[in-house]
């Protein structure tokens, strides 16, 4: 899942160039419950559950959180 770096917020997000700015995505594995459930309840509510959960973003192999 494409997301913004919401654990750091703006400040990993928004990286200032000598010729403009960059805007810094992450990409997060998920699994397919979890990917259904973000169709279900929206991208907001499942990271609502990462952070509930503490997950670690970068573990590929981590539990899901539904």
């Amino acid at each position: 899942m494409v997301s913004l770096p919401y654990l750091h917020g703006p400040d990993l997000e928004q990286c200032p160039l000598p010729d403009g700015d960059a805007r810094i995505l992450w990409v997060l594995p998920v699994t397919a419950a979890e990917m259904a459930y973000r169709r279900e309840h929206g991208h907001e509510a499942l990271e609502q559950l990462f952070g509930e959960h503490a997950i670690v973003p970068t573990d590929p192999r981590r539990p899901s959180v539904v």
